[in-house]
């Protein structure tokens, strides 16, 4: 009988112990799926991005009219989302008054 009441004991540990990683585990798999939905939301901003760069690189490369170029060119810059300094570059680079 004090073998037996030893292992229950034992067992009722390893049972809770058990209970305690799953807890753990189902709060890890909640946590990693709300970290696939917002990769994903990521990767689709990413894409659809990505489309409109290229219809604006598109509508820049196609135009003939300097205005039109340069608002185009001002999107462009700013989906780039370029640093001070590679603005700089690019200022730099352009004839004076494309930029402002």
């Amino acid at each position: 009988a004090v073998v037996s009441t030893q292992s229950t004991g034992t067992l009722e540990q390893s049972l809770r112990e058990k209970e305690r990683n799953e807890h753990v585990y189902v709060s890890e798999i909640a946590q990693l799926g709300q970290e696939n939905r917002r990769l994903a939301r990521n990767r689709s901003r990413e894409s659809a991005n990505m489309e409109y760069l290229k219809n604006v690189m598109v509508r820049y490369l196609i135009l003939a009219n300097g205005s039109e170029r340069r608002q185009v060119l001002s999107a462009i810059l700013t989906v780039l989302q370029l640093t001070a300094d590679e603005m700089q570059q690019v200022k730099h680079k352009l004839s004076p008054g494309w930029l402002g």
